[in-house]
């Protein structure tokens, strides 16, 4: 397999073995660029991650692309540019947007409300108290071997 530029497959083996250890099914978030290459990108690295995860015998991972997308450009009214004359990756597109063109709050408020659809937000609580009651012990236990 191919892998492009020097250092792209160890990246995507390492999130194919974290993918391919976790106990329950895996979504990958996708932000980037709408234009052939932002796509392209995505696709490429999703596709290796997956084939290498299956080859792990495990579930691959759903990609879901969060931002930028053709109805965030109605609804933000972004800015759009002509596609470059040199990306020749994909179809067409007559209209490219850059992933800046949303502002920093607005990409937050959409990334959050992606994760809310996917996260069980009772299980999220339960880790975090959790984790708050084993911070607390562990700092009692610190706290007393200082004495």
């Amino acid at each position: 397999m191919a892998c492009g530029r020097a250092g792209e497959r160890p990246a995507k083996h390492d999130a194919a073995r974290r993918i391919a250890a976790r106990a329950v099914p895996t979504t990958v978030f996708s932000v980037g660029d709408l234009d052939p290459s932002g796509w392209s990108i995505v696709d490429a690295a999703a596709d290796d991650v997956a084939t290498f995860v299956e080859q792990m015998d495990a579930e691959p991972p759903a990609v879901s692309r969060h931002a930028v997308t053709p109805e965030q450009v109605a609804a933000y009214g972004l800015e759009t540019a002509p596609q470059k004359r040199t990306d020749h990756r994909g179809a067409h597109m007559g209209a490219t947007v850059q992933a800046e063109a949303l502002s920093p709050a607005e990409l937050t408020r959409i990334v959050r409300a992606g994760l809310a659809a996917v996260v069980d937000e009772r299980a999220l609580a339960a880790v975090r108290q959790r984790s708050e009651r084993e911070r607390a012990q562990l700092l009692d236990q610190v706290s007393r071997l200082l004495r």
